[in-house]
This record gives C-alpha cells, structure tokens and sequence, in this order.
C-alpha cells in the first residue's frame, strides 16, 4: 500500500458536538487495521465544540480537519474528496454511528470492478419514536440490491469512479445523493445497497413536527433536480405527488375564503378528502402488503405530512 490508507472516510459536519465523538468512536472500533483509514472532517464553520471534540481522536488514528465555511453540504464532501488519499471513498454523516465491520464491508465491495455506488438506507436508534419506526419500515426496509439512490451520509465509491461523475452537485442544498447516483447510473455504474453497510442514523426525526421539518428541508432541491431531465428522472412521482398537494392546499385555502363569504364549508372539505383520500390508499396497500395492518392510520399522518412538506419546499425552488 506504500503507506497510503485504502479507505478515506469523509465526514461533513456543522455544530456537531453532540454526535461527532460518537461517529468517530464507532469508526475506531471497526473491525478494520487503522493504518488502512483515514478520517477526514470537513468543517462548514462549527461555533460550538464540534472542532475541539474532533481534534481529541487525532491521537488515535489519521484524522485531518478541514474548514470551508458557508457552502452546501457537497461542497464539504466534494472538499474532502479532493483531499482524500484512499482509492475508496466512504462518505458518513456526523450524525451517523458505524457498525463494526462497516469498513471491512466498504473495503471489500468497492474493490469489485463493477462496484459503482455502494452504500445502505439508514437504521434507526433503538429508541426510535413511532414516527421514525414507522417511516423507515415503509420507506426503507428491507431495501438491498439495484436501487435508485442511497444517502450521502452512508455512501461508498471509488476514487476513479467519483472523479469520472464529476462529485456531488455543489450547486443544491438537498437531493445531492440522488443527483449523483443518477448521474452514476447514466454513465453506466450501478447503484447498490447491502446489508453490511447499514449504519444508525442518529438525526432520525422522533416528533411529528421534526419529521415535517427534515422533509420540507429535504425537498429543497428535488423539484430543481427533476427540471434537468423529467422524462428520465425516477423522482418525478414525488413531484407530482407534491405538485397535486399543493393545489389540494391551495383549494382548501380557497374554500376557506369563498366560506367566510358564503358560510358553507363545502369546498374546503371536498379539497381536504382528495388531499387525504390518495394518501390512505397508499399507505393502505404498501401496510397491508407488509402485514402490518395496524400500522395504516400511523402511515396515513406520515403521508399527508410528507406531502404537505414537499409541497412547502417547491416554494423554495431557486433557495
């Protein structure tokens, strides 16, 4: 190896003291000789401890901390990808806890010449809320093999590979994962999940509101992403689904108005049912096809929530 670690771990963090030291003890406890790692921090302008609580692992393994203030989240990684001197790049979010063979797993996966983009959808904390148990178990159970896209904060790809897609998209705020896995799969790389990249995703929302507020920050760039190309974009039923809310909204509001003039509620309730009504459906089928029957009221909330948030975050477009 010449000296030169195997795997660069990249790690984007702003004002992470809360998380970071546990992100960084998880990857020292990996499974894996720490003269074949290094960790490299990109930090977007901390004010709290995040910095210092970093600099106490130095001692323990090759740690480098980088600063570029003020930028989208893929400046950060692309930074750290720039800097990095392993063939593989393992991209984790500070908020995100690293199993014992994580790195093994990245090590021996993206070694394979067809690797392209490697990595898993997230697990939740064992003390999970209902919102984030029953969210993940819809959304990303049980996801392994060919899928559309896996998150940035547990993202695995070779150097050679990364440079030849040209990175993360510096130009949006969210969606940058999704972007570039489809960017991935244009140039003919495939886009994987497996098991044995899983890792615990700490920022999983555990209020109702907290939910509404990832989504709606999350959905900042999806619509800016899908005017690129529509008829090839596999997010354009999000859209969609998030352009019929809006107009639900609109209507409702509509009703409101016309019933404040004419006192009858009619329209407004008419809006309310075709806004909810699509959302049951779904989650009815997608619970009962799962066995999990009970789960359906729970599910339909997390819908209309979902879909209201996504339906703020077009509003953004150009954010």
């Amino acid at each position: 190896m010449d000296g030169e670690p195997e795997v660069s771990v990249i790690i984007p963090v702003l004002n992470g003291e809360g998380e970071i030291g546990r992100c960084l003890e998880c990857l020292l406890q990996n499974r894996f000789p720490r003269n074949r790692f290094e960790i490299i921090v990109v930090d977007n302008g901390s004010k709290d401890r995040t910095i210092e609580v970093v600099k106490s692992f130095q001692v323990h393994v090759a740690l480098r901390i980088l600063v570029l203030e003020k930028v989208h989240i893929s400046a950060l990684r692309n930074l750290g990808a720039a800097e990095a001197r392993g063939k593989i790049l393992a991209f984790l979010d500070a908020d995100c806890l690293a199993p014992p063979e994580w790195l093994q797993a990245a090590s021996q996966i993206a070694r394979n010449a067809n690797s392209g983009v490697c990595g898993a959808h997230y697990r939740i904390p064992d003390d999970a809320t209902w919102v984030g148990r029953i969210w993940t178990i819809d959304r990303f159970y049980g996801k392994e093999g060919n899928v559309s896209y896996v998150p940035a904060g547990d993202l695995i790809m070779r150097q050679d590979l990364f440079r030849r897609v040209g990175g993360f998209d510096e130009s949006i705020q969210t969606n940058e994962d999704f972007e570039l896995c489809q960017r991935a799969r244009q140039a003919g790389l495939s886009v994987r999940s497996y098991p044995g990249l899983v890792v615990v995703h700490l920022g999983t929302p555990r209020t109702l509101s907290g939910f509404f507020r990832k989504q709606r920050w999350h959905g900042t760039h999806v619509l800016t992403v899908f005017l690129r190309d529509p008829r090839k974009r596999s997010n354009r039923s999000v859209v969609l689904l998030s352009v019929y809310t809006l107009m639900c909204l609109l209507g409702m509001l509509a009703g409101v108005l016309f019933a404040m003039a004419q006192r009858g509620w009619m329209i407004s309730g008419l809006f309310a049912v075709l806004l909810v009504f699509p959302m049951f459906v779904i989650a009815a089928s997608r619970s009962i096809r799962r066995g999990r029957w009970l789960d359906i009221p729970a599910l339909t909330f997390l819908y209309v929530t979902f879909c209201i948030a996504r339906a703020r975050s077009l509003l953004n477009i150009g954010v």
